[in-house]
C-alpha cells in the first residue's frame, strides 16, 4: 500500500530499540564476552588491550548477526519494500536501523574508554560510524528510504570473517595455515558479494529515483542517500584493496612454503 508522502517524526524506535541495543552491547563487552572467550585457547594469554579489542569485535559479530537477519528478512520477504523504495514505512527496517545506532554508540564508547587502538584505526571507525548513524537516524525516525537502508545493512554479512581474521592474527596463527587461508577467502568473498556487488546496485537504484517528486518531497533527508554512502563506499573500496593485497601475500607465502617443503624432500 502506498503511503502518504508526509514526514512524521517518531523517535520511539531509537529511544527504546537504540537504548536497549546500547546496553546489551556494553554488557556483552564488559561481562559476557570476557567469560565466554576464556573457553577459547589462547585468550587468557592476551594482553589487556588485546582482550578489550577482542571483546569489542565480539559485540561487532553480535550486531552483524542481528543486522543480517533483519535486513535479510526485509529484502527477501517484504515485497512492499521494492514497490515503494522511497516512502514505504517498514517497522522492521526502522527497528534494524535503531539497533545499529545503539550498537555503534556502544562501540564508540567501548573503543574510546577501553580499547587502545591506533589513532588512524579509531579515526576510520569514527568516520564510518558517524556516517552510518547519520543515515540510519533519519530512516528510523521518519520511516523513509527503508529499502536503501536495508540494502546497505546487509553488508554486515562480511563482518564476522573480517573479525575472524583479526582473531587469527592476535592468536599468532601463521597466515599460511589452511584455516587462515580459507577464512581469508571467505572474508574476500563475503566482502565482495555484500559490499562491492551491492555498490553498483545501490547507486543504480539511486539514479532511478533521484530528482523524482517522491525524493524531492523528502527535503534535506534525501542527502542521506548520497553523502554517507559515498563515504562508506570509499572506505569499503580501500578496505577491499587491503584485503586482496593481504590475501595474495598469504597465498604466495603458502606456495613458497610448499615449494620449499618439496625441495627439501628431494634432498632427503
Amino acid at each position: 500500500m502506498m503511503r502518504l508522502q508526509v514526514l512524521e517524526y517518531d523517535p520511539s524506535y531509537i529511544l527504546y530499540g537504540g537504548s536497549v541495543a546500547f546496553l546489551v552491547h556494553v554488557i556483552a563487552f564488559k561481562l559476557v564476552s570476557p567469560v565466554l572467550s576464556t573457553l577459547i585457547p589462547g585468550y587468557k594469554t592476551l594482553t589487556k588491550d588485546e582482550k578489550d579489542e577482542w571483546n569489542d569485535r565480539n559485540i561487532s559479530n553480535l550486531n552483524a548477526a542481528v543486522s543480517v537477519v533483519l535486513s535479510g528478512y526485509c529484502l527477501w520477504f517484504d515485497n512492499d519494500l521494492y514497490d515503494d523504495k522511497v516512502w514505504y514505512d517498514s517497522s522492521i527496517a526502522r527497528l534494524a536501523c535503531a539497533l545499529v545506532i545503539g550498537y555503534m554508540m556502544a562501540d564508540l564508547v567501548c573503543m574510546l574508554l577501553w580499547c587502545k587502538l591506533s589513532s588512524g584505526t579509531v579515526f576510520g571507525y569514527m568516520f564510518h560510524h558517524a556516517a552510518t548513524i547519520y543515515a540510519y537516524y533519519f530512516i528510523s525516525a521518519y520511516g523513509v528510504l527503508c529499502y536503501f537502508g536495508m540494502l546497505r545493512l546487509i553488508a554486515e554479512a562480511s563482518t564476522p570473517a573480517v573479525n575472524k581474521r583479526w582473531f587469527f592474527d592476535t592468536l599468532k596463527y601463521p597466515r599460511t595455515r589452511i584455516p587462515v587461508i580459507l577464512n581469508g577467502f571467505l572474508m574476500i568473498l563475503t566482502f565482495f558479494i555484500f559490499r562491492m556487488v551491492t555498490m553498483p546496485i545501490y547507486w543504480y537504484q539511486i539514479w532511478l529515483v533521484s530528482g523524482t517528486e517522491e525524493v524531492i518531497e523528502l527535503g534535506h533527508i534525501q542527502l542521506i542517500m548520497y553523502i554517507p554512502c559515498f563515504v562508506l563506499d570509499v572506505l569499503n573500496i580501500f578496505w577491499f584493496y587491503k584485503m586482496c593485497k593481504g590475501f595474495m601475500k598469504a597465498l604466495k607465502g603458502l606456495f613458497s612454503q610448499s615449494a620449499n617443503t618439496n625441495e627439501s624432500r628431494k634432498h632427503v
